[in-house]
């Protein structure tokens, strides 16, 4: 990543950006690992009890999703102003496709699906008979049925949607992104740049989320399951946004300046959600009364603005730093995250029998599920072709695991 120095910059590091990419996969994994225990849950592997702390810190976790997208977004200014259209479309593609189709639906979500499949009954027998016969015929991870309630169905890929969307964000707003950056354009982001520099003004740009987030009604965009609790739509207009910001400085000051205050609207659409949880259920969440529909609709949205401005504007201010370690947890993000889930219900799947109370569980599920994606990423680190298959850059050097 790049720091916005001046207008159009792409020539600094902006190591703070790296430093959240990661902190955000961690706390994605987090997540993940609590599933089993949040209230009403219906995730993949399920505990006997639920545990509110653990429900309420997932909770506080829902604006992950739209920081990534934002991170990813931010990070696309950088990759497309060194890039034609063609070589960024190709080189997204080896990035992120190759590991979505052959080594996230061939290889590592097939052990997903198969856990998922035994816990909850649907299946019976060992793995290679599931994989060379129901997984591709009942049980694969990608919807091909391409009706109008198409996008409602949040199984394209299981949690690997946020690479295999990622992916379609990037190729649908290429020339947008580039039309967006000419000469002529300059001038229009510069009077929104300078309109957004004051105090409260970086809330301009929430106004679209806002207003997409709403209008992309159930049952054609399920809200708030599926897609980590958001809308695609939603998340492509984070995604644009993210890209608009990185192409003035004046963004990254408005950013400062309202750190704090988004940080208090933040907390506030978390509090108000957890008064509206408490007091209504969850089932209003999903009600098709618009009332409740443009309430929850509005403050999702402006919450997840709300915290993405703070945890961007705070990460400008402290995380400022090169540091040995962030080389090689950056580099390994991509991978991490394709691996995590599949390990973490692998593992809860023998943990949540265990008699325990909820809370040791979450830590062993946390602690082995952690160890075996550090373990496996070490040959993924060495070996180039396995490199390839998980979107990452070839390793140059004598030490290398494939011929050159």
């Amino acid at each position: 990543m790049r720091v916005m120095a001046t207008e159009g910059s792409t020539s600094e590091r902006w190591f703070w950006l790296d430093w959240l990419r990661v902190l955000a996969i961690g706390l994605v994994f987090l997540y993940h690992c609590g599933m089993p225990f949040v209230i009403d849950s219906t995730w993949h592997i399920t505990n006997s009890q639920s545990d509110l702390i653990i429900s309420l810190f997932n909770l506080v976790l829902s604006p992950l999703m739209p920081l990534l997208f934002v991170v990813s977004g931010i990070g696309t200014y950088f990759s497309l102003s060194k890039r034609s259209p063609r070589q960024f479309a190709w080189d997204r593609f080896k990035r992120l496709m190759i590991p979505f189709i052959i080594t996230g639906l061939l290889l590592i979500l097939p052990i997903h699906v198969y856990f998922d499949s035994i816990f909850h009954g649907t299946f019976t027998g060992n793995f290679q008979s599931f994989y060379f016969g129901p997984y591709f015929t009942n049980f694969f991870p990608f919807d091909f049925n391409f009706s109008l309630i198409y996008f409602a169905n949040s199984n394209q890929g299981i949690y690997l949607w946020y690479v295999f969307w990622l992916f379609v964000f990037s190729l649908v707003t290429i020339h947008f992104f580039k039309w967006l950056t000419k000469q002529e354009n300059r001038s229009r982001i510069s009077r929104l740049a300078t309109i957004s520099n004051r105090l409260g003004g970086i809330f301009l740009l929430a106004i679209p989320v806002i207003i997409i987030n709403v209008i992309a009604v159930p049952p054609f965009f399920v809200f708030p399951s599926g897609y980590g609790g958001g809308k695609l739509p939603t998340y492509l207009a984070f995604f644009v946004i993210a890209y608009l910001l990185a192409t003035d400085f004046r963004f990254g000051e408005s950013i400062d300046k309202n750190k704090v205050l988004a940080l208090l609207v933040g907390v506030g659409t978390t509090v108000f959600m957890l008064f509206w949880l408490v007091t209504f259920g969850a089932e209003t969440f999903t009600s098709t009364d618009p009332a409740y529909y443009i309430m929850v609709s509005f403050v999702w949205a402006l919450g997840g603005w709300s915290w993405v401005t703070a945890i961007l504007g705070f990460g400008r201010r402290f995380l400022s730093f090169k540091h040995k370690l962030l080389g090689l947890a950056n580099e390994l993000v991509l991978p991490f995250y394709i691996m995590h889930q599949t390990i973490i219900v692998a593992i809860a799947f023998f943990v949540v029998s265990l008699n325990l109370i909820a809370i040791e569980k979450y830590v062993i599920i946390i602690l082995a599920s952690f160890s075996i994606v550090s373990v496996l990423l070490l040959p993924v680190r060495q070996f180039n072709v396995l490199r390839f298959l998980f979107g990452m850059r070839f390793k140059k050097g004598k030490r290398q695991g494939t011929s050159k």
